[in-house]
């Protein structure tokens, strides 16, 4: 229907069944956008943040608070296949759909879980790699493929007049998602912020 009624894009991916060639043919034909939200699909069926919660690198950034939130999880579908939700990425991908990053975190309460606001970002990350993006395609849908979508020229790429924000991580995500979480610096508007 929304492909239909020719809306730029849609946030979240259906979880209560596989995709269908239809549905991604007529998504990828209207020229939309997909934010997919994998780690919020992934809350929903009863899957914690727990492992990222354990990450050293995350766990030295979060509050109890947020702790807590990220090792709960909404639960609300727990019938749900993560593995339904990964292939319906895939084919988004496949078919040419521009892929979007985003969580749809919210707030620090447990029953929000499974999301913490920038920790979940790079969860997001990881969950498109494993949908089948590779991590350049990952870190587009982060950065530039959004800033283009969304009609915001000053950002999303590192270039000469562009708004500079940036972050600084050791190893190569290009290669390895992964290191997305080994921050060493943070730019805004081109001014380092202290960590």
């Amino acid at each position: 229907m929304a492909a239909e009624a020719g809306v730029d894009g849609v946030v979240h991916v259906f979880m209560d069944r596989p995709h269908t060639a239809e549905i991604v043919d007529s998504i990828a034909e209207a020229g939309m956008f997909v934010v997919p939200c994998l780690c919020l699909d992934a809350s929903m069926m009863g899957i914690t943040g727990n492992t990222l919660a354990d990450d050293p690198r995350v766990a030295r950034r979060l509050d109890d608070k947020w702790e807590k939130t990220l090792r709960s999880s909404y639960n609300r579908y727990p019938q749900g296949r993560l593995d339904d939700v990964l292939e319906t990425v895939r084919a988004l991908a496949t078919a040419g759909v521009d892929l979007l990053a985003g969580t749809d975190a919210s707030m620090a309460e447990t029953f929000f879980g499974g999301l913490a606001h920038g920790a979940s970002l790079h969860h997001e990350l990881q969950y498109l790699v494993q949908a089948g993006l590779t991590p350049v395609q990952a870190l587009r849908a982060a950065t530039a493929t959004t800033a283009r979508r969304f009609g915001l020229g000053d950002r999303g790429r590192i270039a000469e007049g562009l708004r500079a924000d940036l972050l600084l991580v050791d190893g190569d995500p290009t290669t390895n998602i992964g290191d997305t979480l080994d921050i060493r610096a943070v730019w805004r508007r081109g001014s380092r912020l202290v960590s």
